[in-house]
């Protein structure tokens, strides 16, 4: 089974240490409970004692694989070279666990951090799928009236339901994502299909210029949202994970980073 041969193959190799991510004050596990259940987290902080902006992190991997492991080295660079503290999450997978389950940790996970630590400002971000979790987040949190101070995406995945110019690849991935998280549903997934703009903060995106992602990017652009978007023209989907093996996706993480922190300066 493909799923299984991801968790098992892809996944060990994805938590390998970066021996090139920052030094951080404070690395430290936490369990956030929830409705659904105990949800794994991990804070990643600055200043041990300081808490500032805060950016609640949710990993891609399809919304089948990955976990804090994988992504242990992105969050390291992400708060050292931000400025953010982050909160990275471990969110139910599909298709163990399908449509809402990884919605309602995301949701569940920020109002942890809002009431938790209080932040000066309050993010979501992720990468890939966990970029299309962190913008129905935020829409939600809008429609309830608390809205997030900003959003912080790369190469974010952002519609599940079919887009007309996609290219077939895309087109390909996007349709089997559905499958895994949303096969309980019929018709579209009302807050994962275009148009997005509706409801969001502030927004920056870093995008792979050898990604089709990009085009997903340039939609939500299109449609009026308040993005700024980084464009790393060589860059491949993943080059945040790539960054612990290779020194062109590390110099290309740390120049995405460093505009992220312009953009929330």
């Amino acid at each position: 089974m493909l799923i299984q041969l991801i968790r098992n193959r892809l996944d060990p190799w994805l938590a390998r240490p970066d021996r090139g991510a920052p030094a951080l004050a404070e690395v430290r596990d936490l369990a956030i409970e929830t409705r659904g259940g105990t949800l794994p987290a991990r804070l990643y902080s600055n200043e041990a004692q300081d808490r500032g902006d805060l950016l609640v992190f949710l990993h891609g991997g399809g919304l089948v694989s990955s976990s804090l492991a994988t992504h242990d080295g992105v969050c390291r660079r992400l708060a050292g070279g931000s400025g953010f503290d982050v909160l990275a999450i471990d969110y139910r997978l599909a298709p163990e666990q399908p449509y809402p389950a990884a919605h309602d940790d995301a949701e569940a996970a920020l109002a942890f951090a809002a009431e938790t630590f209080a932040p000066r400002r309050l993010l979501a971000g992720g990468d890939s799928a966990g970029g299309l979790l962190a913008v129905a987040a935020a829409r939600r949190r809008a429609a309830a009236g608390q809205p997030l101070d900003g959003l912080a995406l790369f190469y974010p995945v952002l519609a599940l339901d079919p887009v007309a110019d996609d290219p077939r690849l895309f087109r390909r991935s996007r349709a089997w994502m559905r499958r895994q998280y949303a096969a309980n549903l019929e018709g579209p997934v009302d807050d994962l299909a275009f148009p997005l703009a509706a409801g969001l903060p502030p927004t920056f995106i870093a995008s792979g210029g050898r990604d089709p992602t990009r085009l997903d990017a340039k939609r939500l652009i299109a449609g009026g949202a308040p993005v700024t978007h980084h464009l790393e023209p060589r860059a491949t989907h993943g080059f945040l994970n790539l960054a612990a093996v290779s020194s062109r996706a590390a110099a290309q993480a740390d120049r995405a980073i460093a505009a992220l922190k312009a953009a929330f300066s």
